[in-house]
Order: C-alpha cells, then sequence, then structure tokens
C-alpha cells in the first residue's frame, strides 16, 4: 500500500492476551511456550470455524478480524469454553488463561494488517477483562443483545489510553442462568443537600490548592533569626514562634536570596497512586548493571494513519541514539515494538524485559509543526523522574529528538565521553528535501522488516524512490544494501549472485560517504561472508559492535559470521548478547542462534532456539530444517520426520542442492554433515 493509499472497512475486532504471560514464562519457558503453541491453534481454528481472519500473533497476543460481530463474540465465547476445559487438566499454577476483548469500528487496511482506534478499543477492552473472561464494546453489544443466548454486566462508560472519548463497556456473562440477563448497577442519586455540600468541598479544594501553588512559585521573605533550642508545645490559643533547624541556621554573614521566579524547577509529580511498582525478583532477565531503559513505541495523535511512520521514526531514532552510549543498556526495537497498540503497564514492561527505566509519549502533526510529549519512568520506584512537551516546526524533530535522549541520559546520570557525540541523523536529512528523503527513510524500513517476499520488494521500490530523491544521501544506499540482502534470502535463485554483488556495492558506497554507519558495515561484513571472504566479514563485524556497542544487529551478524567460518562457541555468547538487547528476538535471531547451539552439540538448547524462531513466523523454512537435522543428531527420526513434512508443506519445490548453494561455511564438511542429516529426515 502507497503513503496515499488509504482503506477503510466497519468491522468486528477481536483481541485477546494471556494474563499473567510474564509469569508464565519465567517460571517454566519451555513449558509455557509449548502450551502457548497449542492454545493458538486452537484460538486459529475457532476463528477461522467462525469466518473470522488471523491479522496478528505476535508474543502472547492474537488479533483477529471478523465480518460478523455476532461471529466475534460467538467464537470469543466457544475459545473460552475450550481453554477452560483444557485447563483443568494443568496444576493451577501453569493454567494459561486469555482474556478477549471484541469492538465493532472502523479500520484501516494496511496489507495483511489491520490499524486504527477500532482496533486499539478492542485491545483496551482486553485488558479490562478478567482471566477467561469476555469484554464488549457498547457498539459490539448494540448488535449482539438479542442475538445470542447469553448475559451482560454492563461495566459503564471507561476512559481507555489514546482513545478521546470513554467507551461503553459490557462484560460477557456466559453462565446459562444469565441468558437474557442485562445487569446495571444503579447508583443513588445524591440528595439536594448532599449535592450543595459536594459544591462547597470542590470550592474549598480549589481555594486551596491555589494558595498552595501560589506559595510554592512565590518567593518568599527572609525568615527572622531564630535559634533552635528546643521543641516548644503550643497552647490553642498562642501564635507559635518561627523556628530554624540547626542545620539552616543563618549567621549575619549569610546573605538570603530568594529564588528567581524564572529558575524555578517545576517540581517532579509524585508517584501516581495507580502506578504498580515493578519486582526486581519477577523480571524475567536479571537486570543489568548498567541503567537499563525501553523505549516505547511513541503512540500516533493524528487523525492521519499515514503518520504512524512519523511516531515509529522518531521511536526508533531515539533507541538508536541511545544504544550508541556505551555505559547505558538499551532494549531493542524489535522488542520495544512487541508492545505496539497495547495496552501495556509499565510494571509489565519493566518485568518482561529486565529494564528499570521505561519512555513513553505521543505524537501529533498538526500541519507544518509537531507536538510531542514524552515522559521517563522508574519502574522499581513508579516515579515520573523526566517529562516534558514540545511544539515545534516540523523541521525541527531531529533538534527535538537529541534533546529527548539528553535529557534521558541526564535524568539517569549518564553521561558522555568526552568529545562523544550523539549518533543522531540530522546530518543526512537536511535541505529542501531532507524532510521527504526522511519519511521515505521510515516507509521504506519499515517494508523490509517485514521480512516476507511481498515486503521487501514493497520496500525495495522506495528505496529505489529514495536514492532518486536523495542521491547525496549515505542513509539511502545503506537502505538499498539493507534490500539487496533480504532479496538474497527472499528473491529468486538465480538473482543470488546479484545480490551479493550490488548489496556489496550499495554498503560499500555507504562508507564512503560516512565510514561511522555501523549498519553499513554489518552488512558489508555478511556480504563478504557470502562471498566467503571470512577474514573480511569478522573485520566488518568487530568494526560494527565498536561503532554499535548496544545495537542487537551488530551483535547477531558479528555472530553469524563467526558461526559460518567454524568458530561457533564464540558466537554463542554473542548470540545471547543480542538476545538479551532483544528479548523478543526476530525469528532469524533465534534461527541463528539454534545453528551455533546445534554445531556446538548442545542439542535441547538449539531445539527451544529453532521453536522460538518458529514462534515468531511459522513459515520460517530455515528453522523448520534446523530442527530436522537436529532430531536426527539426537535419533529421534519419526520427530525429524514430521519436521521434514512440515518443511515440503510450506514449500513443495524445496531442494537440497539449492540450499546447499547458499550456505556460506568456510568448511565444506559442516555443509555436508547438515544436508546428509537433512536427507536422513526424507528430505531431497
Amino acid at each position: 500500500m502507497t503513503i496515499q493509499e488509504v482503506k477503510r472497512k466497519l468491522a468486528a475486532i477481536l483481541s485477546a492476551d494471556v494474563k499473567g504471560y510474564s509469569r508464565l514464562m519465567g517460571e517454566d519457558e519451555e513449558g509455557t511456550i509449548r502450551t502457548l503453541n497449542t492454545y493458538k491453534e486452537v484460538l486459529t481454528g475457532f476463528i477461522q470455524k467462525h469466518q473470522g481472519r488471523v491479522v496478528g500473533t505476535a508474543g502472547d497476543s492474537m488479533l483477529a478480524e471478523f465480518a460478523s460481530v455476532v461471529d466475534a463474540v460467538r467464537c470469543a465465547v466457544g475459545i473460552q469454553e475450550e481453554l477452560k476445559d483444557r485447563n483443568k487438566e494443568l496444576s493451577e499454577d501453569r493454567r494459561m488463561e486469555f482474556r478477549i476483548g471484541v469492538n465493532l469500528g472502523d479500520v484501516i487496511e494496511d496489507g495483511e494488517q489491520i490499524l486504527g482506534d477500532g482496533v486499539n478499543i478492542a485491545a483496551r477492552l482486553e485488558s479490562l477483562s478478567e482471566a477467561g473472561g469476555i469484554c464488549i464494546s457498547g457498539t459490539a453489544f448494540d448488535h449482539v443483545r438479542n442475538k445470542l443466548d447469553l448475559g451482560y454486566k454492563y461495566l459503564g462508560e471507561q476512559a481507555v489510553k489514546n482513545i478521546a472519548l470513554p467507551v461503553r463497556v459490557y462484560k460477557v456473562l456466559m453462565e446459562p442462568e444469565a441468558a437474557g440477563k442485562v445487569i446495571v448497577e444503579k447508583k443513588a442519586k445524591p440528595r439536594q443537600w448532599q449535592r450543595v455540600a459536594l459544591g462547597l468541598v470542590v470550592v474549598v479544594i480549589v481555594v486551596v490548592a491555589v494558595i498552595t501553588i501560589w506559595k510554592l512559585y512565590t518567593p518568599s521573605a527572609p525568615q527572622p533569626e531564630v535559634a533552635f533550642k528546643e521543641k516548644i508545645t503550643v497552647a490553642p490559643s498562642e501564635k507559635p514562634p518561627v523556628t530554624v533547624p540547626p542545620s539552616a541556621e543563618v549567621t549575619p554573614k549569610e546573605k538570603v536570596v530568594p529564588p528567581s521566579p524564572e529558575k524555578v524547577t517545576k517540581p517532579v509529580p509524585p508517584p501516581s497512586p495507580k502506578m504498580e511498582v515493578a519486582s526486581k525478583e519477577k523480571m524475567a532477565y536479571p537486570l543489568p548493571e548498567l541503567p537499563s531503559i525501553a523505549v516505547l513505541p511513541f503512540v500516533n495523535m493524528s487523525e492521519d494513519p499515514k503518520q504512524e511512520f512519523l511516531s515509529d521514526g522518531l521511536t526508533e531514532e531515539i533507541t538508536t541514539a541511545l544504544s550508541k552510549v556505551p555505559h547505558l543498556f538499551v532494549i531493542s526495537r524489535q522488542s520495544s515494538f512487541s508492545y505496539k497498540g497495547k495496552p501495556v503497564k509499565v510494571k509489565q514492561v519493566s518485568e518482561e524485559l529486565g529494564v528499570r527505566y521505561v519512555l513513553e509519549g505521543s505524537v501529533q502533526r498538526l500541519a507544518g509543526r509537531i507536538r510531542i510529549n514524552a515522559q521517563l519512568i522508574d519502574a522499581l520506584t513508579g516515579r515520573h523522574i523526566w517529562a516534558e512537551r514540545y511544539e515545534r516546526e516540523l523541521r525541527d524533530i531531529f533538534a527535538v529528538q537529541d534533546e529527548i535522549t539528553i535529557n534521558i541520559l541526564t535524568a539517569i546520570r549518564v553521561k558522555l565521553t568526552e568529545g562523544q557525540k550523539l549518533s543522531g541523523t540530522e546530518k543526512y536529512f537536511r535541505g529542501k528535501q531532507g524532510l521527504d528523503c526522511y519519511f521515505k527513510m521510515l516507509e521504506a524500513r519499515k517494508y523490509l522488516q517485514g521480512h516476507n517476499v511481498e515486503d521487501t520488494r514493497a520496500g525495495g521500490r522506495i528505496v529505489e524512490e529514495m536514492v532518486a530523491m536523495c542521491p547525496e544521501n549515505p542513509m539511502a544506499y545503506a537502505f538499498k544494501a539493507y534490500s539487496y540482502w533480504m532479496a538474497y534470502w527472499l528473491g529468486p535463485v538465480q538473482s543470488r549472485r546479484e545480490s551479493i554483488e550490488k548489496g556489496m556495492e550499495m554498503a560499500q558506497k555507504t562508507l564512503a560517504m560516512d565510514d561511522s554507519i555501523a549498519g553499513a558495515h554489518s552488512f558489508l561484513g555478511m556480504f563478504y561472508s557470502l562471498r566467503r571472504e571470512f577474514d573480511k566479514a569478522i573485520a566488518e563485524g568487530e568494526r560494527a559492535i565498536a561503532l554499535d556497542p548496544g545495537g542487537t544487529t551488530a551483535h547477531m551478524f558479528y555472530a553469524m559470521s563467526l558461526y559460518y567460518v567454524g568458530r561457533s562457541e564464540e558466537a554463542i555468547p554473542l548470540f545471547q548478547k543480542a538476545i538479551r538487547l532483544d528479548p523478543v528476538g526476530s525469528t532469524g535471531l533465534y534461527l541463528n542462534f539454534g545453528h551455533a547451539l546445534r554445531v556446538t552439540g548442545r542439542f535441547e538448547e538449539a531445539l527451544l532456539a529453532y521453536k522460538k524462531s518458529i514462534q515468531r513466523e511459522p513459515k520460517n523454512i530455515f528453522a523448520h530444517t534446523g530442527m530436522a537435522a537436529t532430531y536426527i543428531l539426537m535419533d529421534r527420526e519419526q520427530e525429524a520426520r514430521a519436521e521434514a513434512a512440515e518443511v515440503l508443506r510450506i514449500n513443495p519445490n524445496f531442494s537440497l542442492d539449492s540450499l546447499a548453494r547458499s550456505l556460506p561455511f568456510k568448511e565444506q564438511s559442516m555443509i555436508d554433515s547438515y544436508i546428509d542429516a537433512l536427507r536422513k529426515a526424507g528430505l531431497k
């Protein structure tokens, strides 16, 4: 879909996720993934049975759309009843209970995805639901009330995050005795004298607040010098003397200077009473010794959905700039973006990703101006340690990105080393067409991160437009190298050699213009590996790590270079570092980690890595071949043949000869042993 095309439709949206997923993963990661995969198959079966379409399956969540809201609610009830029966077979602490929200609303089609408030409201309803329960919106209720043998409990109008107006919410009552009932909790109306009293209380509160704020921001006169002697008890009728504690005694030589009103620092707001504090003990990963942070996707507050590129771009640029600061631990964009569009709490993010600080914010574009809100939260205390609102010209977006990054570093007390500067992108997007080039880059990145044939082709076309528009911009050629890397794996076999040569050319051209772009070094290293120039590949990987010490891609690609040359024992810690930076992880990250574990004989760990790769992308054929080979090495032929059958189901034209030609190992024996294992599994 081009940036000009927007297709809207009315749809019923079902959003589901697992209650307490981080706890389950922390206690038994492998068992939880196994149960989750089984339950997701159950959800998928019910969705298809009720004429629905699965739209997303990220992490523990499931998103589906239906043409009929009756089908959507009927599907939700069927899912919960089935899972309730299945959970009876599990111990109470291992039961996996889903929460489901259903909304009927307007959505925007973006290829296979759906976006918009209709989806967001469904996700918010899901978060309001109990474990094993269902919440539906007022619009859905209006259509299903008299069409299903269910009951409903009205929960009132709920204010939900990033939705302007409150949403009517109903809890679905699935018990047979509740069928046909609509329960509404009635609230007694206040009497006249109660309303008057309430009004007086509100007035008093407002007056007290005004006086307090006036005193807080108005300079006070110096107090008289009074030495503190002892605690004085004052009778009610007496006026208490002014006292100064010993640490604040004023000598005649000292001069008390009231603060200037212009320099008064805004007080940091106290923690919200609803802010839940994260627990170190419940974190899925040990808290790093370095200050650690996750930058959540900034919310697009603009009415125009295509401005999503702007909010996503801001998030990625801040994440990238922070990741290049040596004494800071930054979660990668892949893991942070797994929370996009989901109503998550800071506590949840902190515990699932193993970080102390969480940045969240929003972006709104108004013609040629932008409004950005950002706040940094210490999850261990629940305090907002920094917050700011920016209203600037759109062309100033790069300066705002740098300001936010500097303010974050200041708030968590991380200093840049002498001579170190933020690695922002402003220098690449100056001039008349700078912003247009920037938006092209953001659009191309979105498609290239899709990791499928269609998105790769779309991303390649957008990159070509970027190069034509901005021929002097090194980032245009860096993204062109990126597009050729994806084309090597997802394009026609006969064009692989061309992808390598052109990809190398683009990476080298990027570095000739600016040698400090870590991503270009990473891609150049990969292309050197594909050409079997292994020493050069490793050198480029080392250079990328030096430029981007907190970068997931830099660590993953360097690890792959070592794996290809037969140094898998050295590659494994680098893969582990990449996974810690990106706990959600991409299918490719876990795939290559599995390969390295397999060749070192760590078969059980390899299987777990491959399963995680498949969980993130069920059609990753290379993960299925990896599992098949591993099962053969473990003498589990029946399971190996099942994986081989899955390979042929995904690609009936699969060929071992074609796979062998694509593997860039230094030692031919590594290729031969892998192909031999796959042949024993039944592949040809």
